[in-house]
C-alpha cells in the first residue's frame, strides 16, 4: 500500500518546460511533507493508475494539437473504449497545461486529458490550469496561483500531524539547498585524446550528460536504470546521423532585409535516410569555441580546470561511479549546456542565490526567485533573453558547484527545421535539405542578438561535420488525388517545397506507368509571400519552372504558384491579401475537397490567414458569419486545415 502522503507527478514534455514545472511541483511537495514521485507519463505503468490516490499531470501541446512524444502511449491507453466510466473513481487529480494562445489549438492536450480523466470517474481536486506563453510573465502567471490553491486543497485532504507544519513561501525560498542530483568526480585523463576531433568530443560530452540525466530521472521515479536498456531506447528513438555539409548557399540578395540559406547534409557513411515529406530535421548547434576566454572564465568560476576530466553520475546511483564516461570539462560545458543563447529559468536564480559571495547579489537573486520579483525577473531575464554568460557577468561573486550548475543551467537542445527536400531527392543524391533564415533582433536594452543555431549554420563550410536527427513532423503529404492549398510566407515555404517536389515526382511516375492521357491528379495551389521579387523570392527559379506545369495546375487549372510581394507597392500586400484576391479559385478548391496547409511565423500570420479563408468562405459561399465560422471549424475537425507555425 502506498504512503498516504504519496503524490504522483506525471508530465508530457516536448521542449522541457512541462518537465520543469513537474520538477518544481515535486520540490514544493517535498517541502510540504508530501512524498512525491515524478516521471514522464510513458515511463509510468498505467495499469497501476487506479491504485493512486493523488496524481498531478503537467503537459504541453505540440504541432496540430498533438500530445508530446513522451505521453503518446499513456494517452492511447486512456482512450481505450474498453475502459469503464468507473475505472478511476478512487483517483484525485489535477492538470496544468502549457500552451500558446497564439495557436488555434491552445492547450488542447491538457483540456482533453482533463476531460478524459473526468470521464473515467477520477475526481478533480483543482480547476484545470492553463499557462500561456503569450502572457508577459509566461506560463508562471497562471502557475503560481494554481499551485497555491493546489497545496491548500491537498492539505485539506491530507492534514499534517501535530508535530509538523507547512512552511511559508519565504521559508521554502530560504531553505538550505538539498544535495544536487549529480556527483562530479575529477578523474585522470584517458590516453590518446589529443588527436580526437573537436566535433566528436562535443557530441560525446552531450551524450555523457544525457546519460546522467536519464539515470537521475529513473532514480527520481523510483525505477531501476539499465545502461543496456537506455542504449536500446536511444536506438529505438530514431537514427542520429553523423553528416557533412555538401552545400550551403544564400537564397537572398546581399541587400535583403534577412538572409535565408539553403543547406544540404549527407551522412558520412552510406545509409538510407528514410523520411516523409513534412518531416523535420533536428540539429544541435556546436557553436561555442572550447577555448574562448568567456568559457574558460566561467569554468574557473565553477571551481574547475577547463583542461581537467570528470565523470558525472547521479548522487542516488553511486554504482555508476566507474561506468559513467569521462569527459573533458570544457567540452562538457560547451557541448551540453546552452551558455550563449537560452535564458535560465526561475529555479536557476533560486539555486544560484546559495552560491553568491556578496550579500547584495544574494538578496537580488532571492528577490528574482520570489513571487514578488516575478515581473522584474521577466524584465531582466526573459524579455532581454539574458544568457548564462551574461548572468555570470552581472553577478561576479558567484562561484557555484559544477554539480548544481549542470543540474539547473539550460541544456543545449536541438533546433528543428522543416525538411525542404523530398524523399526522392534524398534517394537520388543522398542529401537532405533545410531552409534556414538568419535570426537576429535587438533587445529592449538595445543588445544585438543572433540566433545561435542559424548563425552557426550560416558559418559552416562544405565538408564541415554536423550531427542531426530526422523526426516526424506535424504535417504529412496526402495522396495525389487530394487538392492542396499551401500557404507559406518566408521559410514557411520549406515543407511545401518538399510537398511539391514529392508530388511532382509521384505524378511523373504515374505518367510513365499509365500514360499521359490516363493520368489524373489533383491541383496544388502554392501561396508564397516575401518582401521583394529580386531580393528574397526563395527558390524563385524552381517555382517559375513548375508554376504552369499541368502536374501542379491540375486538369481544372486551379493550381499553380501565386506570390504576395509585401514591399513592391505603396500598400503592403501579404499572403492573406493574396488569398482574398484568389477567392474564386480557393473556394473552388475548398469545395472540391482541398486540404489547406499553413506554415511560417507564429506571430500574426496564422490568425490573419485563417480570417482570410473565412472571408473567402463567407463571400464566395454566400454564408453568414455563423455559417462561415462553422465551415472553418469543420475544415479543422475533418483534418482539412493544418497550421505548422514557429
Amino acid at each position: 500500500m502506498s504512503s498516504p502522503r504519496r503524490v504522483l507527478v506525471l508530465y508530457g514534455s516536448e521542449t522541457g518546460n512541462a518537465q520543469d514545472v513537474a520538477e518544481r511541483i515535486v520540490r514544493e511537495a517535498k517541502a510540504r511533507h508530501f512524498s512525491p514521485i515524478v516521471m514522464p507519463m510513458d515511463a509510468y505503468d498505467i495499469r497501476f493508475l487506479p491504485g493512486e490516490q493523488r496524481v498531478v499531470f503537467v503537459t504541453s501541446t505540440t504541432g496540430q494539437g498533438d500530445e508530446p512524444r513522451n505521453m503518446k502511449s499513456f494517452w492511447r491507453f486512456l482512450l481505450r473504449k474498453s475502459l469503464a466510466a468507473t475505472s478511476l473513481t478512487t483517483v484525485s487529480y489535477a492538470v496544468f497545461g502549457l500552451g500558446d494562445s497564439g495557436y488555434q489549438k491552445y492547450n488542447v492536450t491538457a483540456k482533453k486529458l482533463f476531460r478524459r480523466l473526468e470521464g473515467l470517474g477520477a475526481n478533480a481536486i483543482q480547476m484545470l490550469g492553463l499557462g500561456d506563453d503569450q502572457h508577459p510573465l509566461g506560463y508562471e502567471a497562471a502557475l503560481n496561483p494554481w499551485l497555491g490553491n493546489l497545496w491548500k486543497v491537498m492539505r485539506e485532504a491530507c492534514p499534517l500531524p501535530i508535530d509538523l507544519k507547512d512552511p511559508t513561501d519565504q521559508e521554502i525560498a530560504n531553505a538550505p539547498l538539498p544535495h544536487s542530483r549529480f556527483i562530479v568526480d575529477i578523474v585522470e585523463p584517458p590516453s590518446s585524446t589529443s588527436e580526437r576531433p573537436r566535433f566528436e568530443r562535443l557530441t560525446e560530452a552531450q551524450q555523457a550528460l544525457r546519460l546522467a540525466v536519464a539515470a537521475a530521472d529513473a532514480s527520481d521515479a523510483g525505477t531501476s536504470f539499465s545502461l543496456e536498456d537506455y542504449n536500446l531506447k536511444q536506438r529505438c528513438r530514431g537514427c542520429v546521423y553523423d553528416g557533412i555539409v555538401v552545400e550551403n548557399k544564400s537564397l537572398t540578395s546581399q541587400d535583403a532585409v534577412k538572409e535565408v540559406r539553403h543547406l544540404e547534409f549527407k551522412p558520412q557513411e552510406a545509409c538510407d535516410l528514410a523520411y516523409e515529406a513534412g518531416d523535420i530535421l533536428g540539429i544541435i548547434p556546436l557553436a561555442v569555441d572550447v577555448n574562448c576566454p568567456r568559457l574558460l572564465s566561467l569554468i574557473g568560476r565553477l571551481g574547475m580546470d577547463p583542461e581537467g576530466w570528470v565523470r558525472v553520475y547521479p548522487s542516488s546511483t553511486p554504482e555508476m561511479k566507474h561506468s559513467a564516461p569521462s569527459v573533458q570539462v570544457k567540452y562538457l560545458i560547451a557541448g551540453a549546456i546552452d551558455i550563449d543563447s537560452a535564458s535560465p529559468r526561475r529555479y536557476f536564480f533560486e539555486v544560484m542565490s546559495h552560491f553568491a559571495g556578496s550579500s547584495l547579489e544574494q538578496e537580488r537573486l532571492q528577490y528574482f526567485a520570489s513571487a514578488e520579483g516575478a515581473v522584474d525577473l521577466y524584465k531582466y531575464n526573459q524579455r532581454e533573453r539574458r544568457t548564462v554568460f551574461e548572468f555570470f557577468d552581472d553577478f561576479p561573486s558567484l562561484s557555484p558547484s559544477m554539480a548544481w550548475f549542470l543540474q539547473v543551467a539550460p541544456s543545449l537542445n536541438p533546433r528543428y527545421y522543416s525538411i525542404s527536400s523530398s524523399p526522392f531527392d534524398t534517394a537520388s543524391t543522398g542529401a537532405v535539405h533545410i531552409t534556414v533564415a538568419a535570426v537576429a533582433w535587438t533587445t529592449p536594452m538595445k543588445r544585438q542578438r543572433k540566433g545561435l543555431c542559424s548563425a552557426w549554420l550560416a558559418s559552416l563550410r562544405v565538408g564541415d561535420k554536423v550531427q542531426y536527427t530526422i523526426e516526424n513532423g506535424s504535417i504529412t503529404l496526402p495522396p495525389q488525388d487530394v487538392p492542396l492549398i499551401l500557404v507559406g510566407p518566408g521559410t514557411g515555404i520549406a515543407p511545401f517545397r518538399s510537398f511539391t517536389r514529392e508530388r511532382l515526382r509521384q505524378i511523373q511516375v504515374t505518367r510513365s506507368t499509365e500514360g499521359h492521357e490516363k493520368s489524373t491528379w489533383a491541383p496544388t495551389l502554392i501561396v508564397f509571400g516575401c518582401r521583394d521579387a529580386h531580393r528574397d523570392y526563395l527558390y524563385k527559379n524552381e517555382w517559375e519552372s513548375v508554376g504552369g506545369d499541368l502536374a501542379l495546375t491540375g486538369a481544372s487549372g486551379l493550381g499553380g504558384v501565386v506570390v504576395a510581394f509585401s514591399r513592391m507597392q505603396d500598400k503592403k500586400y501579404y499572403v492573406q491579401d493574396c488569398i482574398k484576391d484568389e477567392s474564386k479559385r480557393i473556394w473552388a478548391l475548398l469545395e472540391s475537397g482541398a486540404k489547406v496547409y499553413v506554415a511560417g511565423s507564429a506571430e500574426k500570420m496564422p490568425a490573419a490567414v485563417y480570417d482570410a479563408f473565412r472571408n473567402v468562405v463567407q463571400t464566395q459561399g454566400s454564408l453568414s458569419d455563423d455559417e462561415s465560422a462553422r465551415y472553418m471549424i469543420r475544415l479543422g475537425t475533418s483534418g482539412r486545415y493544418f497550421v505548422d507555425a514557429w
